[in-house]
């Protein structure tokens, strides 16, 4: 695969925010920019295209009573759209994070190909210690600051639906749904930081499992990357990101994250 096959890949991801911003403006704008804002009641009755596409069509609930942070108007987020619109533009986000990953990864293989040996060597030596550190912060900010970190979660039912992530043993934990999904990821986040540090060090051989363990818990909480996309939640201590070229960032920001966890771990096998 060459670069320009990669930098198509990675362009689709902005394609897919484009498309679903360009759907969302042919709703009227309402009210002033810059005020938290709720976003309205849905009408979210199944049409039967629907109902066979995708099992779990009824928008929740709560989703009409997140705050928004007022950026953009909140009826033309891709939240107050109707059920399939969610489920269809949940799905072609995600998918197009993986193909931009996918190109990523064939963007490093070309890198390691054409740098002289010394120049890509960090890649594997210092860049595994740099992420790891930055995800041992974010994994204990996940119980210092659990009210930003509970801010990320997607409601059950988010999406048209179609998310419906199980939070087993919650309730006999005392945990609400979010808080459920906010500590276990933290406690992956901190876990799998810390062997990857020992694997790059040489403290201990634990093969490609760390990288691989980084690699499937990005991917894992991408859906709460794009459910600040989609939503456009109030989240304590964080700024709204400028809509939606911020949020375009951060998903090109996953997509190069992928890549980088799955070619540490195709590399240490």
């Amino acid at each position: 695969m060459n670069r320009s096959t990669s930098l198509l890949l990675s362009a689709a991801f902005v394609v897919a925010f484009t498309t679903t911003e360009c759907h969302a403006f042919q709703t009227n704008h309402l009210g002033a920019i810059g005020l938290p804002r709720t976003l309205p009641k849905q009408n979210t009755k199944p049409s039967a295209g629907s109902t066979a596409m995708f099992m779990a069509t009824q928008s929740p609930p709560p989703s009409s009573q997140i705050e928004t942070n007022g950026i953009k108007d909140p009826s033309t987020l891709l939240s107050a759209q109707d059920d399939r619109t969610q489920q269809l533009g949940f799905l072609a986000i995600f998918s197009s994070v993986i193909l931009g990953s996918i190109g990523f990864i064939a963007l490093y293989d070309q890198l390691e190909i054409l740098l002289p040996p010394s120049i890509f060597q960090p890649f594997y030596t210092i860049l595994p210690y740099v992420l790891s550190t930055a995800f041992l912060a974010a994994g204990t900010s996940h119980f210092v600051i659990e009210d930003t970190f509970v801010a990320f979660v997607p409601p059950k039912g988010s999406w048209g639906g179609l998310w419906q992530a199980p939070a087993p043993f919650s309730e006999t934990l005392g945990l609400s749904y979010a808080e459920y999904h906010n500590r276990w990821s933290g406690l992956a986040e901190i876990a799998a930081s810390i062997s990857l540090i020992a694997t790059t060090f040489h403290l201990a051989e634990l093969g490609p499992y760390p990288a691989m363990a980084m690699y499937l818990l990005t991917g894992a909480v991408t859906p709460a990357n794009i459910y600040m996309y989609t939503h456009d939640p109030v989240v304590p201590r964080i700024p709204a990101l400028p809509y939606p070229w911020g949020h375009v960032g951060r998903g090109v920001l996953q997509m190069a994250l992928l890549g980088v966890f799955f070619k540490l771990g195709v590399h240490s096998m």
